[in-house]
Formats: structure tokens, sequence, C-alpha cells
């Protein structure tokens, strides 16, 4: 059963919220973190999930229960096991890696509610009960493996499956979790900053800005030309041209900000196209 309602508690008062308006809200950081059942008497906290795979919902906090009389109780399986990260390794993804997961971002994005529904309702008839750590079983020792498009990294070896990259439908999704990952998002341009091999996007939702550097390992590692695309790009957005980035970049913290570091070209599209493809439509619809 979804929750499709939570209480958002701060301390001053209760406010009772839906998930698909908490995006939109000015306190988006701290609604999503004081979040609860709405059940009267039940006091489990809940996580809000931004639109991705599926759109924007609330689910039960990791290992929170609801009280025995709550509408949401569930009871959980325990797994075979539990399991620990004893080392972390980084592993490069390779392009083609990078174009499926930007083919699969678009795609999400771009996904209507009908056709939405009808993957979840095939989803559905797979799904998995909740699960728990069997605390009493030995613990398996894994090694975490972190994506990353830095050229420096070490690539993924011949058989060895590639790390799972994170989607992230708006910059409202983007966390201090992400960083140290390689990380796919989506959001429009607001603002484009040009300098000598470098430019800065700024990506506004709401009352929240993230930040997209473009630098020097980027200009090396993508076409002699990539200077004066970004030029384009600039005078259409300043023209009134509305702009969407879909990008796969390292996610970093620059003066207490979390942002994101592109190293070539064919990491990012604009409105869905390869930029070089974007900006020869859009200039040859301003020659027509």
């Amino acid at each position: 059963m979804s929750i499709e309602v939570a209480l958002f508690k701060d301390g001053q008062g209760v406010e009772e919220v839906t998930a698909d308006e908490i995006e939109n809200r000015d306190d988006y950081d701290k609604v999503r973190k004081n979040l609860f059942c709405a059940y009267d008497d039940c006091t489990a906290r809940i996580e809000f999930v931004p639109k991705g795979k599926r759109k924007a919902h609330f689910k039960t906090w990791p290992n929170e229960d609801h009280s025995l009389d709550c509408l949401d109780f569930f009871e959980r399986e325990k797994k075979n096991h539990a399991s620990k990260n004893l080392a972390t390794s980084t592993r490069q993804l390779n392009d083609n890696h990078i174009n499926n997961v930007l083919r699969g971002l678009v795609n999400s994005v771009a996904e209507t509610e009908e056709e939405r529904e009808e993957r979840l309702a095939k989803q559905r008839q797979r799904k998995k009960k909740n699960a728990t750590k069997d605390e009493t079983k030995e613990t398996e020792d894994n090694e975490r493996v972190t994506p990353t498009t830095s050229q420096d990294a070490t690539p993924a070896s011949e058989g060895e499956r590639a790390p799972i990259v994170r989607k992230r439908h708006s910059i409202s999704s983007l966390s201090e979790d992400d960083i140290g990952n390689a990380t796919a998002l989506h959001e429009k341009i607001s603002s484009i900053q040009l300098g000598e091999k470098r430019a800065i996007f700024t990506l506004v939702k709401g009352s929240k800005r993230t930040k997209v550097y473009f630098e020097e390992n980027y200009f090396e590692n993508s076409p002699i030309n990539a200077g004066r695309s970004f030029s384009v790009l600039k005078r259409l957005l300043d023209e009134g041209k509305l702009l969407y980035l879909y990008c796969v970049g390292n996610v970093e913290r620059r003066k207490e900000e979390v942002c994101l570091v592109i190293n070539k070209q064919s990491h990012i599209r604009i409105n869905k196209q390869v930029i070089g493809k974007f900006i020869f439509d859009a200039t040859q619809q301003d020659i027509t």
C-alpha cells in the first residue's frame, strides 16, 4: 500500500504534506528530513523519494517500524545474511555505458504518466517482501565500487560489471550522499558563465541552486570547438530559449556547495540531443 500523506514536524508545529508538493517548497531540505507517519499514535519516520523511475512518493524510513495499529504496518522478512563494505574502490565508466545512462535518463524524464503506470504494473507483479538484515547470520564482506568519469581512474576489467550510476531527475534530489560518485542529472539551465577553457552552468529548482563545472579536463577531452559551442548555448539562453541539461558527472563539494564536474562533451545532452546536433538544429531554425 502506498503512503499518500506524511506529517512535517519541525518542533514548532505539524503540517500535512503530499509527495507531489514537496520539491517546489522553499524549505525542501528541512521538510524531507522531518517527515513522519500521519496515522494517529504512529511515530515511524517517513522518507521522501523524488521522481525517478517512479513518480515522487513516500516510503517507510529504513529499519523504521510502524505501530501495530497503523494502516501502513508490515512485517519484515529477514535476509539470509548481513553484509558490510571493507574497502572502497573506483571504476572509470566507459563512453558506451555513459551513453546508455544518458539515454535512460532522457527516456525516464520524457515518460508519460500512462507509460509509467504500465511499467510499474509489471514491476508490481514481481514485488518483493520488505527485508531486513538477519543479525544472527554471519556477516559477508564486500568491496564497495563507486563509478567515476575521471580519466585517471581504473577502467572496469573485461567481464566486470560496471558500477550503478545514480539518476537524479532534478537538483532537488542531489545531496551530499552523492559526493564522490559519478551521477546522472537533469535540470533546466538558469545561467551560463564563460571563461578561458572554463564554463559554469547554474541550475535552479525552487530555492535550490547547483553549479555544473566544465574545466580543463573537459576541453582536453572534447572537440576543438567546445568553447564556441558554449558561446552559442549562452547566446540562445540569453535570447530566452529554454535549455535543459542531461549529464553524467562527478559530484563534488566546492565552497560548501554540492556541484557536478563534467569531463567530456559526450557526457552531456542539451534538450535531449548531443550538443552538436542541438546547436545545428537551433541555428538552422534561426536562419529559416
